[in-house]
C-alpha cells in the first residue's frame, strides 16, 4: 500500500555492495547457502542439450557485486530506461539514456545465483548516439501528473541473443569521466519456453513508487499523486525507503534461491501476463513475489484461468493484487502499447474519477463501482489472504499445532512441544502483510500453516482509506482449486528474506526451515530443483488424495433455534494419509463455509437463519489440501426471525444528535413483522420508538420501547403484527433521541444478507440498506451504507392478542362534539357479530345506539341514538373476539367528556369549544412558540387562555400573554394537560387590557407537532368584543415572543372579560337571603374597583335598630365588624353606599340575612351562611344545577333555595327529585328577584323519609350560576341533612341533574322541617 515518499536524493544506502574485505569473506563461505548439490553426477555437463537452462546458466562464473551493483538508484547524472519492460530472446531492446557524459559504457548483466555473486556479465553495448547526447524535456500531462520521457532519442541498442536465458537483467551504465553508474532493469522472456515455473516481476509496483520526474502513485502536485505513470522513465525506486519496493529487495532474494536450487524458471513482466496470459498454461507453477501490488483486470483473469486449468499459484508476496490498474499507450515519442500504467486510485478519491468505465481503485472496494467495472472483487478470492497491515515487522512464527503439517516436513518443527512455537527469521512478516479473512470471498478448503500475532502501527480499517493501530494475526495459507491446482499465499512482502540474506533492506540470515518449506511446497506442486542446495532435504510430491473424515458431536439432532440465534457446532476430525489441517462449517446447508477453531477437535459459532429444517455441515481439510466429505446434522429453525440475530452491535458512533436509524429489507416470504429491535450502548439514552415503513414511506406500525436494559439488544412488539408480502421492500427503524447508536460503515456495500425469510440487498447496484433520517420520520438518507443494528422481527403467523390500537375520541379527550360517533380499531380482524358496545354517561345511564364494523380497517363504530349529554363524562366498554376465538384483552374501555354547550357570557374568546383543527399534529418536531394577535374593542381583563391539544403534542407548555411592546404580562406553565381537546389555562392574576391595543397570546410547544388550520386568520375579523388583524397567526422557532405572521391558526385563544361600565357590587358576606349565619360573622361588600373615601356600610336588626361596629375599607372591600355577637335566630338588614376611585357611584345595595338559631332547630339547610366563591359562573348556557342529599329523620321539604348571582337572569324553576330522577315537586321562582338567596316555596310540602336520598335543583336558563369548586370533596352533615362526595350535580339543557364536576357545589338546597 505504502505512503507518500519524497523525491530521491540518489544518496541512499549502498545497494548490495560490501566493503571489499567483507565481500571476499562472504564469497569464500562454503555454507549451505553458497554450495549447491547437483541432482546429476558431478561429471554431467549442466549445459548439455535438453538440460535445465537455469542450472547451466548458474554454472558459469558470476561477476562480483563490486562490479555490477550500484548504490540506490545510481548517479543522477546518467539515467536511462529500456523501451520495453520485457523483451523476448532474439529480439532487440533499445535504451534511452540522459547524461552529459562524453563517454560511457553499457554492460549487460543477468541476475541470478552464480555461486552467490548474484549476477553475470552477458554482453556490452556501444552507445549509438553522438556524445554528449542532450535529451529533450520529458512530456508533462498536468491533469493526471504523467511524466513521459518517450521523446528521448535512442542511445544504444542491445540485440538480445536468441539463446539468452530468461531472467531479470540490468544494463549497467558507467561514465568514463566520473565513474558515475546507474542501472536499467528489464526482463528477458523466453516465449517458447515450457519451463516448470514462470516468475512474474512486480514491475508495476516498481513504477507505482517511482518518483522520477516528480510524481508517483503516492506523491505529486495538485492531485497529491499521479493518475498515470509512464514506463518511459528511469527507475528512481531503488533509492527510496531502502529499495523495499524494487526488484533488489524480496524478488531478488527469491531469484537467488530459485536459481541456487536450479529450478527451471522463466521470467515475465506484469504486462506480459495481461497481454499474453494464455502462455501461463505452458508452465506448472506461476510465481508472484515480493510487493506485487498493482494488477490489471486481464492480468488477474489470466492467472485465475491458469489456476482453473491446473496451473499452481505461489504468492510469495504481501499486499499483492491490491490496486486495480489498466494500460494505455505512451504519450511521448512513438505511441507504444503497455507503456502507461493507469490507476486513479479511486478508493482514495472516494468516488469514480477515472474517465474509463473500468474501476481503478482497490480490488476489494465495492463503494463506487460495480463488479462489471472490476470493483468488489477482494483479492483473497484468488490468493487466499487479504492485505490488512501497512508496516509490520515480525518474525514468521509456527506453533506446534501447525509445525506437524506437511508443509513443514524435514524442518524439525514437527517435534515442537505441545503449546510451544518456533520463531523463524526476523522481518519475514512485513513490511506489509496479509491475513486470512472470512469475508464471503474466502476460498473453500483454505488451510493455515503458521500463526504470527503482533501489534502493528497501521491496521487497515476499511477498503483502503483508513488505518489505525491494531493487532494482526498473520498466517500462511494453502488451498486446492477444483482443477487440482494448489494456491499458496505467504501473505507477506518479505518471505524471500528468509530464503536468502542478500537483498536490499536490513534482513536477517536466511532460515533453513523456510528454505526447506519452500522446496516442500514446490515438490507438492510437482516441481523439483535441478541443483538442490546443501542442507535442504529432497522432498517428494504428496500421494495423499483422500480428505479427512469429520464427525459432528454438537448440537443434538433436531435441536430448535430461533432464526438468527447463535449456534455452536463442534466435533472431531481424523485423517488417514496425513494430518487434519483445518475444518470448515456451513450453517446453511453448504451454501457458505467458514473456518472453525481447532483441527482434530474443533468448534465453530455462527448464526443460523431460515425457517424449518436446516442442515448444519462440517468438513475437514488435510495438509495436502484435500477436502473430505461433509458430515451433516439437521436442526430446526423457527421464527420469530431477525436479520442480525445475536450479532453484537458495531462501534459506538460518537454522535449525540437525535436521529432515525433504519434498515431497508425485503420479505423473502409472506408473513408478519411483529416488532422491532435495536442494539443499544450506554450512550444511547432517552425514549426510543421503533417503526415499520412501507417502501414508499408510509408508516405501517410504531411502538415505544419499555423496560430497556442498559446495553445490548432491545426488542418491542407492535400492537398489531404487520402483514408483509414476499418480494416487497420495507424499512424498519428506531429513534435514537440522543444519538449514541452503534454502526458499521459499508456493511452492505460488498454483500447483502440472506437471513431466511428476510433478505437485505447488497452490492453496488442495490439501494443502500443502511439508512438514516430526521428523528421520527422515515429514514431515506445513507452514509457509507452503514449498518445501524436495527432489525425487523418476522413471524409466519399472527398469534398476537386482540387489542385495541386506536380510539376516537381518544381516551381522556375533552370538548367532544355532541354528535361524535365512537370508533375503536382492533389489532387484527374481529368477528363482526362479536363486537358489542356498552356506553354509559357519568350518572351510570346506558346510552343507546347502533354498532357497525368495517373489516378492511378493523374498525367498529358506535353511533348514539341521540346527541350526547353536554359537558358530561361518558365511558365505553367494548367486547369482541378474533377469528381464532381470542377475546379483546386490552384497550376495550375508555372515557371522554363532551363539550360544554355554547355560552353568551364572558370570559370571551375567538373560538367556540366545538372548533377542531384541520391538522391535529403538524409533522414538525422542532420547538416552536405559537400564538395569535388580538385587540380588545373595549377595556377589560385577560383572565387566561386556551389551546387545542392533541395526543401527539408533548409538554410542558409555557403559556404567555405579551403586551403591545412585547413585554410579558402574564405567564404560567401547564404540566398536566388534557390528553386531547381544548385546554383551559388561568393566569395567576387577571391582566388589565386597553381597547384598541394589540396583544399576543401564545404557548411554547417544546417538541413541535402542533395543531394547525391553514388560512383561517388571513383576513381581519371581529368576534364580540375581540378583533384579530390580518394574518393574526404568529410563531417563532425556539423560544421568545412569536412575531412571524401567518394566516394559519394554531388554535390558541384568549379568555377576555370586559370591564363593567360602572363599579358594581361583586360579592356580599353574608349572602343576601342567607340563613343559618354564624352570630360572630362580619359583614362585607366587595365592588368591581377600589373604593373611594366616604363608603358606608350599616347593619340593623329588629325594629330597625342599628348594630354598633367598626367600618374598615381595604381596596375594593368594605367590612363592618360588629362590636358584639349578633342575636341568634334573628334577621338583619345590611345597607351599603359608596363610589369607585374613578368617581362612579355604586348603586345603593340593601340585603338581609338570618342568623343561626340557638337551639339548632329546623328549618335546616345545607349551605347556610356560606358565600359562593363564584357568584355567577362564566357560563351562559342553560343548565340545571342541583344538590344530592339524604335525611336522617322523617320530615318535609317545604321550599327550595338557590343563590342568584348578577348574571343568573331569566325565569327559574325549582324541582325536588327522587334519587331515581322522578320529579316530586316543582315551582317557579318569582320573576325579578334581587341578587342573593332566593327561597321558592313548593306548592305542597313533600314528605321525606329517613335514610332516603333526594336531589333538589333549579334551572338557570342563562347560566351565570353560583359555584364553588371542591365544596363537596368530602361528605358533609348538617343536622338531619347529609351530602355525599360530589353532591353537586348538573345537566345542561335542564332535566334531572346527574353529572358532577370537580366536586363543585352549586348553592341550591332544600328547606327541611320536622
Amino acid at each position: 500500500m505504502g505512503t507518500t515518499l519524497a523525491l530521491p536524493s540518489f544518496r541512499s544506502r549502498r545497494g548490495l555492495r560490501l566493503p571489499a574485505l567483507l565481500a571476499v569473506a562472504a564469497l569464500s563461505l562454503s555454507s549451505g547457502l553458497l554450495a549447491a548439490v547437483p541432482t546429476a553426477s558431478a561429471d554431467t555437463d549442466p549445459c548439455a542439450p535438453g538440460g535445465n537452462p537455469i542450472v547451466c546458466e548458474n554454472s558459469k562464473p558470476g561477476t562480483s557485486p563490486l562490479v555490477w551493483d550500484i548504490e540506490g538508484a545510481g548517479d543522477p547524472s546518467i539515467q536511462g530506461f529500456a523501451t520495453q519492460m520485457s523483451v523476448d530472446a532474439g529480439d532487440s531492446l533499445a535504451f534511452k539514456i540522459d547524461t552529459d557524459a562524453r563517454a560511457y559504457t553499457v554492460d549487460i548483466f543477468r541476475t541470478g545465483w552464480y555461486g552467490g555473486l548474484g549476477a553475470r556479465r552477458i554482453d556490452s553495448v556501444t552507445p549509438s548516439a553522438s556524445l554528449p547526447q542532450h535529451q529533450p524535456e520529458c512530456a508533462w500531462a498536468e491533469p493526471v501528473e504523467l511524466v513521459d520521457c518517450g521523446s528521448w532519442a535512442v542511445s544504444a541498442t542491445w540485440n538480445v541473443p536468441a539463446n539468452a536465458v530468461s531472467g531479470v537483467y540490468v544494463a549497467l551504465l558507467t561514465r568514463q569521466d566520473t565513474g558515475g553508474q546507474s542501472h536499467i532493469t528489464f526482463v528477458v522472456r523466453d516465449d517458447g519456453s515450457t519451463s516448470d515455473m514462470v516468475f512474474q516481476t512486480a514491475d508495476t509496483t516498481w513504477q507505482a513508487y517511482n518518483t522520477y520526474g516528480g510524481s508517483s502513485f503516492y506523491s505529486g502536485g495538485a492531485n497529491e499523486r499521479a493518475y498515470k505513470l509512464s514506463y518511459n522513465r528511469p527507475f528512481a525506486t531503488r533509492g527510496l525507503a531502502n529499495g523495499r519496493d524494487f526488484y533488489f529487495s524480496a524478488e531478488y532474494a527469491m531469484v537467488r534461491f530459485l536459481e541456487q536450487n536450479g529450478y527451471d524458471v522463466t521470467y515475465i513482466a506484469g504486462a506480459d501476463t495481461h497481454r499474453d496470459g494464455a502462455r501461463l498454461l505452458d508452465h506448472d507453477v506461476f510465481l508472484s513475489v515480493g510487493h506485487d501490488e498493482y494488477w490489471s483486470g486481464p492480468q488477474r483473469a489470466a492467472v485465475e484461468q491458469a489456476r482453473d486449468a491446473g496451473v499452481h499459484l505461489a504468492f510469495f508476496a504481501g499486499n499483492e493484487m491490491y490496486w486495480r490498474t489498466r494500460w494505455e499507450p505512451s504519450v511521448a515519442g512513438p505511441a507504444t502499447a503497455y507503456r502507461t500504467l493507469v490507476s486513479y486510485k479511486e478508493t482514495w478519491s472516494r468516488t469514480k474519477i477515472d474517465p474509463s468505465s473500468e474501476w481503478t481503485g482497490t480490488w476489494r472496494d465495492p463503494r463506487y463501482a460495480g463488479e462489471a467495472a472490476g470493483a468488489n472483487d477482494p483479492e483473497n478470492g484468488t490468493i487466499g489472504t487479504l492485505y490488512m497491515v501497512n508496516y509490520s515487522d515480525l518474525p514468521l512464527t509456527v506453533p506446534a499445532e501447525e509445525g506437524d503439517l506437511r508443509f513443514w516436513r524435514h524442518t524439525g518443527l514437527d517435534a515442537l512441544p505441545a503449546g510451544s512455537s518456533a520463531v523463524l527469521a526476523d522481518h519475514t512478516v512485513g513490511y506489509e502483510s496479509n491475513e486470512d479473512v472470512d469475508n464471503g470471498f474466502r476460498p473453500e478448503g483454505l488451510i493455515r500453516m503458521s500463526k504470527t500475532v503482533g501489534d502493528v502501527p497501521e491496521y487497515l480499517q476499511d477498503f483502503g482509506n483508513e488505518v489505525a493501530p491494531g493487532s494482526t494475526t498473520h498466517t500462511i495459507t494453502l488451498y486446492k482449486a477444483p482443477s487440482g491446482a494448489l494456491v499458496f499465499s505467504a501473505g507477506t512482502v518479505q518471505w524471500a528474506w528468509g530464503l536468502d540474506q542478500k537483498h536490499d533492506g536490513n534482513g536477517a540470515p536466511a532460515d533453513d526451515r523456510m528454505r526447506q518449506a519452500t522446496v516442500n511446497l514446490f515438490a507438492d506442486m510437482g516441481v523439483q530443483p535441478g541443483s538442490l542446495a546443501a542442507g535442504i532435504t529432497p522432498a517428494t510430491r504428496t500421494t495423499d488424495t483422500t480428505g479427512p473424515t469429520t464427525t459432528i458431536q454438537s448440537p443434538p439432532a433436531q435441536q430448535s433455534y430461533r432464526g438468527g440465534a447463535a449456534v455452536t457446532v463442534s466435533g472431531t476430525a481424523t485423517d488417514a494419509g496425513g494430518r487434519v489441517a483445518g475444518v470448515e462449517v456451513s450453517l446453511d446447508g453448504g451454501a457458505t463455509w467458514h473456518p472453525a477453531e481447532g483441527r482434530s477437535s474443533w468448534q465453530y459459532t455462527g448464526r443460523v437463519y431460515g425457517s424449518g429444517p436446516v442442515q448444519l455441515r462440517a468438513r475437514a481439510v488435510d495438509d495436502s489440501a484435500n477436502i473430505g466429505p461433509a458430515a451433516s446434522r439437521g436442526v430446526q429453525v423457527t421464527c420469530p426471525c431477525t436479520v442480525y440475530g445475536d450479532t453484537p452491535g458495531g462501534k459506538p458512533s460518537g454522535d449525540s444528535s437525535a436521529v432515525e436509524l433504519g434498515l431497508r429489507f425485503v420479505a423473502a416470504a409472506d408473513g408478519y413483522v411483529s416488532g422491532v429491535r435495536f442494539h443499544k450502548t450506554a450512550a444511547n439514552t432517552g425514549v426510543h420508538h421503533g417503526t415499520l415503513w412501507s417502501a414508499s414511506g408510509a408508516q405501517l406500525a410504531r411502538v415505544e420501547f419499555t423496560g430497556e436494559s442498559a446495553t445490548g439488544w432491545q426488542e418491542a412488539a407492535f400492537t398489531t403484527p404487520v402483514p408483509v408480502v414476499e418480494g416487497e421492500a420495507y424499512v424498519v427503524s428506531y429513534t435514537a433521541p440522543n444519538g449514541g447508536y452503534t454502526t458499521t460503515p459499508w456493511a452492505f456495500q460488498s454483500l447483502g444478507r440472506d437471513a431466511g425469510p428476510l433478505t437485505v440487498p447488497g452490492g453496488f447496484a442495490a439501494a443502500p440498506a443502511g439508512v438514516y433520517g430526521t428523528a421520527g420520520t422515515v429514514p431515506t438518507q445513507s452514509w457509507d451504507n452503514a449498518a445501524y443494528y436495527v432489525d425487523p422481527v418476522f413471524t409466519f403467523t399472527d398469534d398476537s392478542p386482540l387489542v385495541a390500537t386506536a380510539h376516537a375520541p381518544v381516551p381522556g379527550e375533552v370538548s367532544v362534539a355532541l354528535d361524535t360517533p365512537l370508533r375503536i380499531t382492533f389489532s387484527k380482524n374481529a368477528v363482526a357479530s362479536s363486537v358489542q358496545f356498552a356506553v354509559t354517561d357519568g350518572a351510570g345511564n346506558s346510552v343507546p345506539g347502533t354498532v357497525s364494523y368495517d373489516a378492511p380497517s378493523r374498525t367498529a363504530t358506535f353511533t348514539p341514538s341521540a346527541p350526547w349529554a353536554g359537558f358530561a363524562e361518558h365511558t365505553a366498554v367494548v367486547t369482541a373476539q378474533s377469528a381464532e376465538g381470542t377475546p379483546l384483552t386490552d384497550g376495550g374501555t375508555w372515557s371522554f367528556r363532551t363539550v360544554r354547550p355554547p355560552s353568551a357570557t364572558c370570559p370571551c374568546g375567538i373560538y367556540a369549544d366545538t372548533v377542531v383543527p384541520d391538522l391535529a399534529a403538524a409533522p414538525d418536531p422542532d420547538a416552536v412558540v405559537l400564538g395569535m394577535r388580538f385587540s380588545p374593542r373595549v377595556d377589560g381583563e385577560v383572565t387566561g387562555m386556551q389551546l387545542w391539544k392533541s395526543t401527539q403534542i408533548q409538554g410542558p407548555f409555557l403559556a404567555t400573554l405579551w403586551g403591545p411592546e412585547g413585554q410579558v404580562l402574564a405567564q404560567t406553565t401547564v404540566t398536566d394537560p388534557v390528553p386531547q381537546g381544548w385546554q383551559d389555562i388561568t393566569f395567576d392574576s387577571p391582566v388589565d387590557v386597553v381597547a384598541g391595543r394589540e396583544y399576543t397570546v401564545g404557548y411554547r410547544a417544546p417538541s413541535g407537532h402542533y395543531p394547525a388550520t391553514l388560512g383561517v386568520l388571513g383576513a381581519p375579523a371581529t368576534v364580540g368584543d375581540l378583533a384579530t388583524p390580518q394574518n393574526a397567526g404568529v410563531y417563532v422557532y425556539g423560544s421568545g415572543r412569536p412575531t412571524t405572521t401567518t394566516s394559519t391558526s394554531y388554535l390558541v385563544d384568549v379568555q377576555f372579560e370586559p370591564a363593567p361600565a360602572a363599579p358594581v357590587v361583586v360579592s356580599r358576606t353574608p349572602a343576601s337571603g342567607g340563613a343559618d349565619v354564624a352570630t360572630d360573622t362580619n359583614v362585607s361588600v366587595t365592588v368591581s374597583q377600589p373604593l373611594a373615601a366616604g363608603a358606608t356600610l350599616t347593619l340593623t336588626g329588629p325594629g330597625n335598630q342599628a348594630v354598633p361596629g367598626s367600618l374598615s375599607v381595604s381596596g375594593a372591600t368594605a367590612t363592618l365588624n360588629p362590636t358584639a355577637a349578633l342575636q341568634p335566630g334573628t334577621t338583619y338588614t345590611a345597607r351599603f353606599t359608596g363610589s369607585g376611585v374613578d368617581g362612579g357611584a355604586v348603586a345603593p345595595t340593601t340585603w338581609s340575612f338570618t342568623t343561626r338559631t340557638a337551639s339548632g332547630d329546623c328549618p335546616c339547610l345545607i349551605f347556610g351562611g356560606d358565600v359562593p366563591p363564584v357568584a355567577s359562573a362564566d357560563d351562559g348556557a342553560a343548565v340545571e344545577l342541583g344538590t344530592r342529599f339524604s335525611v336522617t329523620r322523617d320530615g318535609e321539604i317545604g321550599a327550595v333555595r338557590f343563590y342568584r348571582g348578577p348574571a343568573n337572569t331569566g325565569a327559574h324553576t325549582v324541582t325536588l327529585w327522587s334519587d331515581a330522577g322522578a320529579p316530586l315537586a316543582t315551582a317557579d321562582a318569582p320573576a325579578g328577584g334581587s341578587e342573593g338567596w332566593q327561597t321558592v316555596p313548593l306548592p305542597t310540602p313533600v314528605d321525606v323519609t329517613a335514610g332516603s336520598t333526594y336531589v333538589v335543583s333549579y334551572l338557570a336558563p342563562h347560566g351565570g350560576y353560583a359555584a364553588g369548586a371542591g365544596y363537596f370533596a368530602q361528605p358533609r352533615t348538617l343536622g338531619p341533612l347529609t351530602t355525599p362526595v360530589d353532591a353537586g350535580r348538573y345537566a345542561y339543557g335542564g332535566g334531572f341533574p346527574q353529572y358532577s364536576w370537580d366536586s363543585t357545589g352549586y348553592w341550591v338546597e332544600p328547606v327541611f322541617t320536622d
